[in-house]
């Protein structure tokens, strides 16, 4: 029974861990490729299609007489748009572009699901301060100190080697002589 709820819990946490992410990925993957589905079978309408031009300097470059199809995805402003066609003419690139609805949602959901979890909003906002991590800083003379205390070698001036020992910890590295100080 220990052997079922453990598995069982450590499922649930592996899944807390990676599954979302793998859920919107898969979801993601779908909804892109419908929308690549529909466009090399032509099943969209022309008036919704939107054009982007890029300036290219390109030398020797000839204008070409007709789109091609192209294949690739952009996000502007939060939206997702599905390359359709490009056409180089008059030294820019014209790309022509459906939006996808369906990866818009998703994109924004997982977006909204991230900003629930990790309290984006508030950071941004300024609401709450930054959750910190607290660390212990290690002061290393206290710590040498202490150290020969309890080995008898705190004396530094009657035990050589414990002014050595003392220099080269306290420094943060231990070059020590190969051969003892000689008293």
């Amino acid at each position: 029974m220990r052997q079922v709820a453990s598995i069982s819990l450590f499922l649930l946490l592996a899944f807390n861990w990676l599954g979302y992410d793998v859920v919107v990925a898969v979801l993601n993957a779908k909804a892109h490729y419908t929308a690549q589905k529909d466009i090399d079978q032509r099943l969209y309408d022309p008036s919704r299609l939107i054009e982007i031009k890029v300036p290219l300097d390109l030398p020797y470059s000839t204008d070409w007489a007709s789109f091609e199809q192209v294949k690739g995805v952009i996000s502007y402003e939060g939206v997702l748009y599905n390359f359709v066609e490009r056409k180089y003419e008059n030294g820019q690139m014209t790309y022509r572009c459906l939006p996808n609805q369906r990866g818009t949602e998703i994109q924004n959901a997982r977006d909204y699901f991230y900003s629930l979890v990790y309290d984006l909003d508030k950071q941004e906002k300024g609401d709450s301060a930054p959750k910190q991590i607290a660390s212990k800083k290690l002061n290393i003379e206290t710590t040498v100190d202490h150290a020969w205390s309890d080995n008898g070698l705190a004396d530094h001036t009657t035990n050589p080697l414990g002014r050595v020992l003392s220099k080269s910890m306290s420094e943060g590295h231990a070059n020590l002589p190969l051969q003892p100080p000689e008293a």
